[in-house]
């Protein structure tokens, strides 16, 4: 009885809506106590931290692979050796920043030092959270285009970067163009839209996924708390109600999710 209702509330309830938020407050609390509320000041902060992006000249044609870290070394090791192996693009154009979020994880920290490839390197003082955290990193950028990768993604074969970038130009509705996982059931809805992208209207997802600087210019800062679902809505709410999907018809996966998957109940 209780999961049916459960199935019927992600169905029904508006996500980001009035109702949404009642729902989910309990979960919220629960989790992050009266930091809630503080959230509000530290938007603040976030939101000053991201302005300079909007003035900012950017280096046409670069691309910023941006690596939000939060102390798993065991996976951070591999999505980096798999993004220095398959991420197809010219280096002279490629800027490498990572932004580490656990200070308490001493491996994680001495081998992020040890790598000497990366242009910007942020550790956190103390442990600040997603939206945070990605807001830090994120008023970084100096390029025209952001490919964005969590900890815990190993890219699989080689992703034509160029191919993407003009994917994203030609089709300039689209708020971003993920690589295609291997979770198959998380891309099942999108369409098949031209040979190398397919589109859907679901949620914007932190799988990863490149972007143009200019889409983040205007949507800017990322919310504090379910980071992913309200910035959804956020973007949604503005016009930008379609992602792509790196992939051909019928093609192998480019990523796959090695780390233990996170579920939030209500708002999946």
């Amino acid at each position: 009885m209780i999961e049916a209702l459960k199935n019927w509330l992600r169905h029904k309830v508006h996500v980001g809506g009035f109702l949404w938020h009642i729902l989910v407050f309990p979960q919220r609390f629960k989790r992050h106590g009266f930091r809630i509320f503080k959230g509000i000041w530290e938007a603040r902060e976030t939101k000053a931290m991201v302005a300079p992006l909007k003035t900012r000249e950017f280096l046409k044609d670069h691309v910023s692979i941006i690596i939000q870290s939060a102390g798993r070394v065991e996976y951070l090791r591999k999505t980096i050796q798999a993004l220095r192996k398959n991420f197809n693009y010219d280096p002279v154009k490629t800027h490498w920043l990572i932004i580490d979020d656990y200070p308490a994880s001493y491996e994680t920290r001495d081998y992020i030092k040890s790598l000497d490839f990366f242009e910007k390197v942020i550790l956190n003082e103390r442990n600040r959270g997603i939206g945070y955290s990605i807001n830090r990193i994120f008023a970084e950028v100096k390029s025209e285009f952001v490919f964005y990768c969590q900890e815990d993604f190993e890219i699989l074969r080689s992703v034509p970067i160029a191919r993407m970038i003009r994917i994203i130009r030609e089709n300039p509705h689209l708020s971003q163009l993920m690589l295609l996982g291997d979770d198959i059931k998380k891309f099942s809805g999108a369409r098949q839209v031209s040979v190398s992208h397919r589109e859907t209207s679901e949620m914007f997802g932190f799988w990863p996924y490149l972007a143009s600087i200019k889409f983040f210019r205007e949507n800017l800062p990322f919310p504090f708390y379910f980071t992913n679902v309200e910035f959804s809505f956020k973007v949604h709410r503005r016009g930008w109600l379609i992602s792509g999907v790196y992939a051909e018809e019928q093609d192998a996966p480019y990523v796959r999710h090695i780390g233990e998957e996170r579920k939030v109940l209500v708002v999946k």
